[in-house]
């Protein structure tokens, strides 16, 4: 057992990776070693939040998730404001036809904080850091809108599924905002 330091009941024992029981993850496992011994040898304090640490399923189609799901969501607030869109409406999936999955969003139905994505298809693996880092950082639907991405692209499946809460996005344009 260790704190949010990874320091043990044993102050001068620190501890990280599969042996703490967070996700057993080879990335989370350096991260926490990092950090601990950042802990151990320079007292920062610092910790991860492991709300914002993807997990990825690399399947065909991928699996990628972030952040709370929409049942957790529900659990704890009796509500969701969830969107979901196919792939089948993003352009660039289209375009080399493989169009099988979907990405959903969980957001904050007060701040629109972005607090769960989950995303299965092509690419996913990939497009999952952008919405780590909108999970990480409190980043708002609204702030990844107003983000250029690149058309037509595979990644634009997250902005399409945050638009989807402004508008309804499966007979949306590409250029449309």
């Amino acid at each position: 057992r260790v704190d949010e330091h990874f320091q043990t009941t044993n102050s001068d024992i620190y501890a990280a990776g599969d042996v703490i029981g967070e996700p057993e993850l080879e990335t989370v496992a350096a991260k926490e070693g990092n950090h601990a011994v950042k802990n151990a040898f320079g007292n920062e304090g610092v910790s991860i939040d492991y709300d914002a640490v993807p997990a990825v399923v690399f399947t065909s189609p991928e699996v990628a998730v972030v952040g709370t799901t929409e049942r957790e969501y529900m659990d704890e607030h009796g509500t969701c404001s969830c969107r979901t869109v196919q792939m089948e409406d993003v352009p660039r999936a289209k375009a080399v036809k493989n169009t099988d999955g979907l990405v959903q969003v969980v957001k904050h139905h007060e701040t629109d904080g972005i607090v769960g994505v989950h995303m299965v298809g092509p690419r996913a693996a990939d497009m999952i850091m952008e919405a780590t880092l909108a999970v990480n950082f409190g980043l708002t639907v609204d702030d990844i809108i107003n983000t250029v991405h690149p058309f037509p692209t595979f990644s634009e499946a997250f902005k399409h599924a945050c638009q989807a809460f402004r508008r309804n996005t499966s007979k949306m344009s590409c250029c449309i905002e």
